[in-house]
């Protein structure tokens, strides 16, 4: 029989990735990830000849050992983005060739692989599991091998021994003792790969060593005595899991045949053309699609070199950055010239150099301009390092420039123009006229293609690699600010900038002209939006600090109450903040039942084990772990980021993260401060106005219900909203066959439940989790739902298969939020792709007429007595004069509810008070 293979795709897809040279077809998509991870799991196919296989590739959400440790694969620099956008293209070519792909959310591929490994194994099955990654080595048994078919060299048993100097039972140790700095893993001082594999040859394993600890002399024993205590943890860390509770049963890790025409339209888009022609064989229909493809690359490496350098030719298109001149502008006759260059000139592109990526401390250091795509100019004015040359005064030239800075006639392109508007603003310019945003155009042609930062974005769509940053500055603590960086590598830094931007600039206008609803999002949308975001940044929030400090005081004096109590109830001292220790208490100690260990021999204690613990002590240890992250989180750290002469603090907005057109902030993370609970809710109490002013907290009503009875056009849920019947209390009604007003408190809570959960794709056994129902109760329940809003399953239906043929869904707005897995092979990813997907419109549409309320609002804001200061979520926040707070009210509450017409009313509740959480009162 053949075996049955595994293949880690991450792996294959970096070994690829760094093996070949940065092809990329004629639209400036990189390829070479794709072309040698495919060629390499032919190859292994054509030599082992499976039935049955699947190729595992890792989750981008952290996983259980992230959890355990913050180091855990912390020092791994971020994918780069030529790579991460191949990744799709390979996924959906290994699917369309019929081969199992598998990807679970939060699991790492080496435990999949362990578990799928030890089933088959017990099933009978011979597995060889093909890999670089030293830790699948621990597998290896007499029904396993491992191979790198990157390097043709097959581990038996035999060979992990020759190779690492231990047996496969040892891996583990092997890898807690000297560590992994790939993953994160510390090991032992001092102990390598020799010294670790010496120590388990005398002493077998970890117990046998440290039962030996006398007998170890030298730094290397105390090294080892000095560092147990990190032992069991590491050790953890290192073990794979082969007991994950997979729903996959054998017939599902069986080859398919090809899909033909989906293999024809990838490998036109990735302009792969020996293995498109190959597609168009007489005689290699359907399963000999596989085989052909397999043979189809195994001539020689000169053929494979050959199609690389013809792929390379075909991709010099419009779409290249290009050559230009760049001049660095040091003289007042160089600037001269320039300046009647810019007096004529009826939009250009600017890049601001600064001292700092703190936009309110940022201070320029020089400035660059593209008024077309041939010619860049960098003026440098504050390069202040040791026999920099003589530069322009910054003031005066700023303040020739000014006037056309302020000129809303004269266009402003720029990647990222916020930045720029906060680093002007911070010289007394404030800038008009943005017209094009490269950064916010590349986030509305696709969110999720690649990051949006410049470099990002000139690699996937210039297939250009731009001088990074740390290219003419340095790295880490060494590091230089800009204005100490020789302008010898300082003004062709600026001016590519200058220059990369205007070729974006072409292609994506060129781009958003296809689809006019793109175009009209971000230029009608988010360009406005990022100048509103301006102001809110600059404005900030006040602080009460006092009111925080005294809750951060109560917070310390409620976590020693709650710790006090614990201890009292475990009956002995111990620290309450240690898992390994609260683990023992609550299991061997006091008797709870239940209780599981980990690899390393400590219990679990999560969250989702406490809340699982019927005995008190369990309840306290959650409220205890709550108190002190609300402290670490929000009171002190609150504290610490407000400015200290005026106590308001200024987050950060960002526009190109989120898939769904949401905002988010950071420094500090506004849009997550807790809204549930009394402790919580403490919080919002120290966002104040300042004397005189209060605040209005202007929120949208159940949008996305709305926006469901909108986009599902059922009849029961429209005509609730358009009776303004309360939603929950008709829900209940109508899944229960009774009238309103007999509908119960109890009855109204599950309706609710049931009203957001199905927004998110909500199954009967989160359901029952949530109002502690059976499943079957809870799957009646549902079934009832339906029953009675038969739009609402219709829509989830019809959005389904909409996702999956087209790859993407739509808001009101016409917002693209592409679902690449919707039509993946595996059972729990497709379903979360296709839960995402129902989401993803409602969510999305409620992101736009957000945006679009904060532009009809900054219209109408008397701005000498008004200010818009947050959007969280589906709420604005406002700081307003006392006299007026009544009128504008009612004045934002009707213009917020008129920005779009949807078939149910929108409603806006806008409540005011002198602290935040009074205004939602």
């Amino acid at each position: 029989m053949p075996p049955f293979v595994l293949v880690d795709g991450s792996y294959y897809l970096f070994r690829a990735f760094h093996a070949l040279p940065p092809l990329t077809t004629s639209t400036g998509l990189t390829t070479n990830a794709v072309r040698g991870a495919l060629s390499a799991i032919q190859k292994l196919m054509r030599r082992t000849q499976p039935t049955h296989m699947a190729v595992v590739f890792d989750t981008p959400e952290p996983t259980f050992r992230h959890k355990l440790s913050s180091d855990y694969k912390g020092d791994r620099p971020p994918m780069p983005s030529e790579l991460a956008e191949q990744i799709p293209y390979l996924h959906a070519v290994i699917r369309a060739l019929g081969i199992p792909l598998l990807i679970l959310p939060g699991v790492e591929a080496d435990d999949l692989m362990g578990t799928l490994t030890k089933r088959a194994c017990q099933q009978g099955h011979h597995v060889l599991i093909s890999t670089g990654d030293k830790d699948m080595a621990q597998l290896v048994n007499d029904c396993v091998n491992l191979e790198d078919s990157f390097r043709d060299r097959v581990l038996d048993t035999q060979g992990v021994f020759e190779k690492f100097g231990v047996w496969p039972q040892q891996i583990v140790d092997y890898l807690t003792l000297m560590g992994d700095a790939s993953d994160g893993i510390k090991g032992i001082p001092g102990v390598g790969t020799k010294t670790a594999a010496k120590l388990l040859q005398e002493y077998n394993n970890i117990d046998g060593i440290l039962q030996n600890l006398d007998k170890i002399k030298g730094k290397l024993g105390q090294n080892i005595r000095d560092h147990q205590d990190s032992i069991p943890l590491n050790h953890q860390l290192a073990t794979i899991v082969c007991d994950l509770p997979v729903g996959l049963d054998w017939t599902e890790l069986k080859l398919g045949n090809p899909n033909v025409e989906e293999l024809r339209r990838l490998y036109t888009e990735l302009e792969f053309r020996s293995q498109l022609q190959s597609l168009e064989h007489p005689n290699n229909p359907d399963r000999l699609a596989t085989q052909k493809l397999g043979t189809q690359t195994e001539d020689t490496q000169q053929q494979t070199n050959q199609a690389f350098d013809s792929l390379s030719e075909s991709s010099s298109s419009d779409d290249k950055l290009g050559t230009a001149h760049y001049h660095t502008i040091l003289t007042q006759a160089q600037f001269d010239d320039f300046f009647k260059r810019l007096q004529n000139a009826d939009h250009f592109v600017i890049d601001t150099e600064t001292t700092s990526l703190d936009y309110r401390i940022a201070q320029i250091v020089g400035l660059s301009f593209a008024f077309d795509a041939q010619e860049a100019f960098y003026i440098p004015l504050a390069h202040d390092y040791l026999d920099a040359p003589e530069q322009l005064n910054r003031e005066l030239i700023l303040e020739q420039l000014k006037p056309y800075f302020e000129n809303a006639a004269i266009g402003k392109i720029g990647h990222h123009l916020k930045y720029d508007a906060h680093v002007f603003k911070n010289h007394g310019i404030n800038l008009k006229g943005w017209v094009f945003d490269t950064m916010l155009a590349s986030y509305v042609l696709n969110p999720t293609a690649t990051r949006h930062g410049m470099d990002d974005v000139a690699r996937l769509y210039l297939s250009h690699m731009t001088t990074t940053f740390e290219d003419v500055a340095g790295k880490g603590v060494k590091q230089l600010t800009f204005n100490q960086v020789p302008l010898e590598q300082a003004a062709p830094y600026a001016c590519e900038d200058a220059h990369v931007t205007y070729r974006l600039y072409e292609v994506f206008s060129r781009k958003l002209k296809e689809d006019p609803a793109l175009e009209q999002l971000l230029l009608k949308l988010e360009l406005p939006v990022a100048q509103i975001l301006t102001h809110m940044e600059c404005c900030g929030i006040k602080l009460d600090t006092r009111f925080l400090a005294k809750l951060g005081d109560e917070f310390s004096g409620l976590i020693d109450t709650l710790e006090q109590q614990v201890i009292e109830m475990a009956g002995q001292p111990f620290n309450v903040s240690s898992p390994k220790q609260l683990g023992e208490i609550l299991f061997d100690k006091i008797g709870i039942a239940g209780g599981k260990k980990t690899a390393s021999g400590q219990y679990a204690t999560g969250e989702a084990v406490l809340e699982k613990i019927d005995h008190p002590i369990a309840a306290t240890v959650l409220e205890h772990r709550s108190l002190c992250k609300l402290k670490s989180t929000y009171t002190d750290r609150l504290i610490a980021q407000a400015d200290p002469g005026t106590n308001r603090v200024h987050t950060s907005y960002h526009q190109a993260v989120t898939a769904t057109g949401r905002l988010s902030s950071t420094d500090p993370n506004l849009q997550n401060i807790p809204i549930r609970g009394q402790t919580g809710r403490q919080i919002r109490k120290a966002f104040i106005a300042p004397e005189g002013r209060v605040l209005l907290a202007a929120d949208y009503s159940q949008i996305e219900l709305r926006l469901m009875a909108h986009f599902s056009q059922d009849e029961a849920l429209l005509r609730a909203f358009q009776q303004g019947l309360d939603i929950h209390q008709a829900t209940a009604a109508e899944v229960l066959g009774i009238a309103l007003e007999d509908v119960t408190n109890d009855q109204r809570r599950q309706a609710k439940t049931i009203n957001f959960g199905l927004l998110y794709g909500m199954s009967s056994f989160g359901l029952s989790k949530q109002l502690k129902l059976s499943r079957q109760e809870s799957q009646s329940y549902i079934n009832q739902y339906f029953a009675r809003y038969p739009g609402v399953y219709e829509y989830m239906q019809n959005t389904r298969k909409l996702a999956s043929e087209q790859g993407f869904v739509e808001t009101l707005m016409g917002r693209r939020l592409y679902t690449p897995d919707v039509n993946a092979r595996n059972a729990m990813v497709r379903q979360a792709a296709e839960r995402a997907a129902i989401n993803a419109p409602l969510q999305g549409s409620a992101a736009d007429i957000i945006k679009k309320a904060m532009i009809a609002v900054d219209h109408m804001l008397p701005k000498d007595q008004a200010m818009l200061l947050l959007q969280v979520h589906d709420e604005l926040v406002f700081e307003v004069d006392d006299a007026i707070a009544d009128s504008l009210a009612s004045a934002l509450s009707q213009v917020m509810q008129d920005v779009v017409h949807i078939d149910v009313p929108l409603l806006v509740e806008v409540g005011k008070g002198k602290n935040w959480e009074d205004a939602h009162n």
